[in-house]
Formats: structure tokens, C-alpha cells, sequence
């Protein structure tokens, strides 16, 4: 019942935020579906085409929370159909990794390895880059659903909540103009214990600085923000449909 009521309460403070909120420019007029906003996110971001050709996908470059210096290096890798991982290589801390293997979720970590940093954790940010690269929806959520506007940043954004074949839904807002995804809203699940009591909170993660890598466009500026503070990445470099080994995705 408490791991219920926790969902049900973030659902309700992510739908506070998808509402008009008072900003100087004017909302868009006229109606507007699902299926057009994710259309015209993936013409915006390369063409369908482009998309359904990308076969892998790397991306390198920094982390670490505003304020500091670098705390160290992190990798994306994909490979269609469902295979990827998030490494987290924190100074004087060690190797983090989450992802999947043919869909086979995993995780690990070396001597030292940590899983979070200001409570975002690994699997969010893996999180975060399969919302980039997804195109095919339908395979992997029940319902996409329109559920309002809201002011990123100031400006105006389609929220929309995507509810997966299993787990928690999620938010995401395409900005109303570029319609490039500018937001992800998460729920984030951690026990202290093994046995002990679920505690859940919501990470925001904003994109920007989008810019063409192999004819589709990924943001360069990744921010995540939980109560703990923020992880900012820097995407230093991305290459699309390079070789990738089949043992990058696999738990060793």
C-alpha cells in the first residue's frame, strides 16, 4: 500500500506541472495529438528514416555537479534492437554500469563503484539517453497520453505520460515550437536495505544544446536534478552506427 501511495503522490506533483503557467509569450492555439507531437519530434530531431537506420549508437563525455570540478567520465552504448549501457567512471571512485543485454536488465560495478551521485543514480541517466533514441513506442508503453502544457524554462511544452508494459510512468514535454524533448520527469525507486523499506522521489533531467551527430540531433547538456543536488553531463563526442562489440553489453 506504501510503495502505492508514494506512485500516487508523484503522479500528482508531476501533473501540477502540466498545466499553463503565466509566462510573457502566449500558449499555442488549436488541438493538437500525440501522434503529431512525436512526429514532428522525430522529423525535428532527423526523419523516421534516419531513425529506423540507426543501428548503434556511443556517446563520451563528463560529468559532475555545478560548482565542482569534473567528477569524471561517462559512456553510452547502444545497439539495436535492445541492447545498452550507462558507465559511470567516478574519480578515485571506480566503474558503475547499468543497462540491458538483449533486454536482459544488469548491473555492476568495480572496487569502489557507486551507483549515485547528489541521488541521481545510474539507471536513471540510462534512463535518460533510451528516452532520446527511442522511436518505436508502441513496443514498449500501453498508453502515451497528452496531459497538458507546462513552462520549461520559459517556454511553452507538450507534457506528455508515457505508461510502460511494466513499471513506473514518466513525463516527458516536447518544446511547442522546436518540438525537441527539453524535459524528463522520472520516478527513482531505492531501498537502503535489501529487505528494508522502498523510498521513491521524482528526477527531473533537462536537455539543451542540441546539434546533428551522423544526421540526428542529441543534446550536448544533460541536467539532472533530484533533492540531492544536480549531475550535469557534458556530451563531448557521439557517433552513430560505428561497431560496437557484443560483450560491451554484458555482465562480466
Amino acid at each position: 500500500m506504501r510503495k502505492f501511495l508514494t506512485f500516487a503522490i508523484l503522479m500528482i506533483l508531476w501533473a501540477a506541472r502540466a498545466v499553463p503557467l503565466a509566462q510573457k509569450s502566449a500558449p499555442p492555439k488549436g488541438q493538437i495529438s500525440v501522434a503529431e507531437i512525436l512526429d514532428r519530434h522525430a522529423v525535428a530531431t532527423g526523419g523516421l528514416d534516419a531513425w529506423r537506420a540507426l543501428q548503434t549508437l556511443d556517446a563520451h563525455g563528463t560529468f559532475g555537479a555545478p560548482g565542482f570540478h569534473d567528477s569524471g567520465d561517462f559512456d553510452f552504448y547502444y545497439k539495436a534492437p535492445a541492447s545498452d549501457v550507462f558507465e559511470l567512471d567516478m574519480i578515485s571512485q571506480g566503474l558503475s554500469w547499468f543497462g540491458h543485454d538483449s533486454g536482459t536488465v544488469f548491473f555492476k560495478h568495480s572496487a569502489g563503484g557507486i551507483g549515485a551521485l547528489n541521488a541521481v543514480t545510474v539507471n536513471v541517466l540510462e534512463a535518460n539517453w533510451l528516452g532520446l533514441i527511442e522511436s518505436e513506442f508502441s513496443q514498449h508503453y500501453t498508453r502515451i497520453e497528452l496531459v497538458g502544457l507546462s513552462s520549461i524554462r520559459g517556454k511553452w511544452a507538450y507534457a506528455l505520460r508515457f505508461t510502460p508494459k511494466m513499471g513506473d510512468a514518466h513525463l516527458r514535454y516536447y518544446d511547442c515550437e522546436s518540438f525537441l524533448l527539453v524535459q524528463m520527469d522520472l520516478a527513482q525507486r531505492i531501498r537502503l536495505q535489501k529487505d528494508g523499506q522502498e523510498y521513491a522521489y521524482k528526477v527531473e533531467t533537462y536537455y539543451s544544446d542540441y546539434r546533428n551527430s551522423g544526421g540526428i540531433k542529441f543534446p550536448r547538456r544533460m541536467t539532472a536534478t533530484s533533492s540531492g543536488g544536480d549531475v550535469v553531463l557534458e556530451v563531448h563526442k557521439i557517433r552513430t552506427n560505428g561497431v560496437i562489440a557484443d560483450s560491451v553489453f554484458q555482465k562480466k
